[in-house]
């Protein structure tokens, strides 16, 4: 049985005729027909109940047709597969996205890549801190985006690109808020739990230190920011957070800003794209990078 039988097979299906089936194929009206023949001597039975003006499949007929359906979209899966490694792209591609990012960021610019690219499988490594830096240092990530400043891109010789703007709010649910009784003062934090990202990478150099964290301060920690904000509406702490994150719990009332006088205000972040400045890029990675230079 051979792939370019079933093919006529489906087409036959498709049309309803010998004839409408040999136009669309290309072919003649009997080689159509031969390699019917040659399919139902192989299957030991008719596929067709000829008896009619349109041809009808039998019950036999029936079960091969959709079980060669199956086969013909594997084999054309097959082919589409090996075309894509034959035009040199990616079979994986890593993206590291900072935890603080909205993800809506890559939506987009991840739709095209899956119309564009359909066989590359896409990672999405979630890191806090330093992780995304470090992902693409290694060379695990093919392009991060995270919060950063322009000068720490710079000195790792990135190739960068402002993708967007955010505001980190420091938080807590209101019944932490009432128990701490109008706080002035970062010390009148202390004996309150602060719940704190951990760095998923190595933390070394600028970010081996724990940013706004005071000594003496009372803290738990997480590996995840969801974890992090159910940890704060449950008035379990107070911590900082992206405002995407935390827009509906703000709006509702579940978390209200603190507002100390000259400490641990609100800021604004800024969300960059970034890869090694000379990388060893294919198709995927360098349409991926173009992406977002022209959503930026």
């Amino acid at each position: 049985m051979k792939l370019d039988q079933l093919k006529v097979l489906r087409a036959v299906v498709e049309t309803g005729s010998v004839k409408l089936a040999a136009e669309s194929l290309n072919r003649t009206q009997p080689a159509v027909s031969q390699a019917l023949k040659a399919l139902e001597t192989q299957t030991g039975t008719e596929l067709f109940d000829r008896s009619g003006y349109r041809l009808e499949l039998t019950a036999v007929g029936r079960r091969v047709y959709l079980q060669s359906l199956r086969v013909l979209s594997e084999a054309e899966d097959l082919t589409q597969l090996i075309r894509h490694f034959e035009k040199g792209q990616e079979e994986t591609i890593t993206i590291a996205i900072d935890a603080a990012a909205d993800l809506n960021i890559l939506t987009v610019v991840l739709a095209g890549l899956q119309s564009r690219f359909p066989d590359t499988r896409v990672v999405l490594r979630t890191e806090v801190l330093s992780g995304a830096i470090e992902a693409v240092q290694s060379g695990e990530a093919a392009l991060a985006v995270a919060p950063a400043i322009p000068v720490v891109l710079e000195e790792e010789s990135f190739d960068y690109r402002p993708v967007a703007r955010s505001v980190m709010h420091n938080v807590a649910a209101p019944s932490l808020l009432e128990a701490m009784e109008a706080p002035q003062t970062l010390a009148d934090l202390r004996r309150f739990h602060q719940v704190i990202a951990r760095d998923s990478g190595q933390a070394l150099g600028r970010f081996d230190r724990e940013l706004g964290v005071q000594k003496g301060q009372r803290r738990w920690y997480v590996s995840d920011l969801n974890v992090k904000k159910q940890l704060l509406v449950a008035g379990l702490g107070w911590g900082r957070l992206p405002e995407h994150m935390i827009a509906a719990e703000l709006a509702q009332g579940q978390l209200r800003e603190i507002a100390l006088r000259h400490t641990h205000l609100s800021f604004d972040i800024e969300v960059f794209a970034f890869r090694q400045r000379r990388p060893v890029t294919g198709p995927v990675a360098a349409c991926l990078w173009d992406a977002f230079g022209v959503s930026a």
